[in-house]
């Protein structure tokens, strides 16, 4: 069985593009799923695989559901033999990958193919991973108590790399951060990312989600 965890934090910030996300799944035979704090509790087989458009719902949906397959929209979409893809006609986009995706490489490989799919002309950054490492102000705390709860193993990894700023440090950090692009628009698949690149980027760059050019 197939689930999709829309999101509660993208439901929030893109509701338009969450709806079309969400029927376009249940046309596919995808049982849509609420919050994945007390959602994940649907999954309880091998066969059972999870969609998410989050990176903290597929760490704790994966650590509370090991048994169960966990992989991103892009990745259902990228395995569709007929998804529509909108045409952006060799827009030059550039692309910020998340932290807590540095590892993922299977997502981030179908993120940059549903991409050129689109007929985007993918604009990398250049920097070591450490200058270009971004999650907005996720790692600059306060942290939800319960993500500790929930998925304890991976959170106790970030926590470690987490430091804390005031308000007027983030805004300064993510407005410094953003100096850095040159395309018009600035994409990313991750709710944090998204929230930093719309508090950080200069007047005339605009951030878009990856699955808001899927979804137009």
């Amino acid at each position: 069985m197939k689930y999709y965890f829309p999101s509660c934090k993208f439901t929030q910030m893109r509701p338009e593009t969450s709806e079309k996300v969400k029927r376009f799944m249940d046309s596919k035979g995808v049982r849509v799923v609420g919050c994945c704090r007390p959602g994940h509790k649907a999954l309880s087989g091998w066969n059972d695989i999870a969609i998410t458009i989050c990176e903290t719902c597929s760490i704790i949906i994966g650590e509370n559901r090991p048994a169960a397959k966990v992989i991103s929209l892009y990745e259902f979409i990228d395995g569709l033999p007929d998804f529509p893809f909108p045409d952006y006609k060799g827009e030059r986009i550039t692309l910020q990958d998340c932290y807590r995706a540095k590892a993922k490489e299977t997502e981030k490989a179908a993120v940059r193919s549903v991409l050129r799919k689109m007929n985007v002309e993918i604009v990398e950054l250049s920097g070591t991973e450490e200058e270009i490492n971004f999650d907005g102000s996720f790692l600059f705390g306060p942290m939800r108590p319960d993500n500790f709860t929930l998925a304890p193993l991976r959170f106790a990894e970030i926590k470690k790399d987490m430091q804390s700023k005031s308000p007027e440090e983030i805004d300064a950090y993510l407005k410094n951060y953003c100096q850095r692009f040159t395309t018009e628009r600035v994409s990313c698949y991750c709710n944090s990312c998204l929230s930093g690149l719309v508090q950080g980027l200069p007047e005339g760059k605009r951030a878009v989600h990856v699955a808001e050019l899927l979804f137009p």
